[in-house]
């Protein structure tokens, strides 16, 4: 990935690398030792286990670990030769499969600046150049892990962040792991709804967020919301216009968002211990700024604060270890998110059935 952009420089990375390679090389000879202890082996869950991911996963095992512990090899155990054939479906269906077309435009968007990624530029016969990916191995093998994707879960098919989460995956695995780790994060690790055209699981997930920003960060609270007192999602205003910004964090697990070693540290935990490290990254992130984000008046510059202070946040050993520092209110469980997020959605399908009665009622008096 190219290291410099507007928010940080290559003076930035050069004193990053400098200060965070020799802590990345203590881990890589801490978990050599703990993988001998396992006989060569990816250990158990554990404790020291979860700290060990919490402090980094080194380079070599990344992605075999998250295919180990997030469930995919299981699934794909489960199911041999499920990903070739649905490849071949996609083959013999080409052009005339309903998401081809737009999973094809979004290909060579995908990670441009990756060496693995990046277009070919071939001229044509008038001298014209053109930018191909046809002889750009990861390119295409995105196209096999997208088009599989769309015929195993219909449901989705495609959505835009699916290509960068796939892509990312595949520096990592080959395809058949790229795609049953995808096919974990969206039907097992993520809400219902997440990706579909209701996008309703982001939605509620927000709701979840904000509460915790209103009950945690007020002083943020007040700047995001206006002064309402509660989250609503069907109600009044619904909500803030800030989540335009936190629920593309979520859709993309932070791609795009936080520099890409930041990224990688937070999926070490993602694909350990679930959603629940989405909500922590995202409050750690809002808590390091709020004193900065608290001094802005304007609402449009709060917006845009927001949404660019994660790409500076490129020192992400701090980032993870403020992100997991026991401070009370921040010690969030998957259950404490599970049901705060199955009440906004009781709350939403009971809105909705009031909602088509007074409907029913209405036509019946007509």
């Amino acid at each position: 990935f190219k290291k410099e952009s507007q928010w940080l420089s290559h003076h930035d990375f050069v004193i990053f690398e400098t200060q965070y390679i020799p802590v990345m090389e203590r881990r890589r000879q801490k978990w050599a030792i703990f993988m001998n202890d396992s006989q060569g082996e990816l250990p158990p869950r554990s404790a020291k286990l979860k700290r060990y991911i919490r402090k980094g996963i080194p380079p070599a095992l990344r992605g075999e670990a998250w295919f180990h512990y997030s469930g995919a090899e299981d699934k794909c155990r489960a199911n041999p030769g499920l990903f070739r054939k649905l490849v071949s479906q996609a083959t013999e269906k080409g052009a005339a499969m309903e998401y081809a077309e737009v999973i094809e435009r979004d290909l060579h968007r995908t990670f441009p600046e990756n060496i693995n990624f990046k277009a070919q530029i071939t001229k044509q016969q008038d001298g014209r150049s053109q930018l191909s990916t046809e002889s750009v191995a990861a390119i295409q093998s995105l196209r096999r892990v997208l088009l599989a994707f769309s015929l195993h879960c219909p449901s989705i098919g495609y959505c835009q962040s699916l290509n960068y989460i796939a892509g990312m995956l595949l520096l990592f695995m080959n395809e058949e792991q790229s795609f049953w780790t995808l096919s974990v994060i969206t039907q097992n690790f993520l809400p219902e709804g997440m990706y579909d055209v209701t996008m309703e699981g982001a939605n509620i997930d927000q709701a979840v967020l904000m509460t915790l920003v209103m009950e945690r960060l007020p002083t943020l609270w007040a700047k995001f919301s206006g002064g309402a007192t509660s989250v609503d999602l069907d109600e009044g205003p619904g909500l803030p216009t800030i989540t335009l910004v936190t629920s593309h964090w979520f859709l993309t697990l932070f791609i795009n968002i936080l520099p890409v070693e930041s990224i990688l540290r937070v999926w070490d935990c993602f694909f350990y211990e679930g959603r629940k490290i989405l909500f922590r990254v995202a409050l750690t992130i809002l808590r390091l700024h709020e004193a900065e984000i608290a001094k802005i008046e304007d609402p449009l510059e709060v917006f845009q604060v927001v949404q660019n202070i994660p790409k500076r946040l490129i020192d992400c050993h701090r980032l993870m270890e403020i992100c997991f520092r026991r401070l009370g209110s921040f010690d969030l469980t998957t259950r404490d998110i599970d049901r705060r997020y199955d009440q906004f959605r009781a709350k939403r399908k009971s809105a909705r059935a009031a909602a088509q009665a007074s409907r029913s009622a209405l036509r019946d008096k007509k």
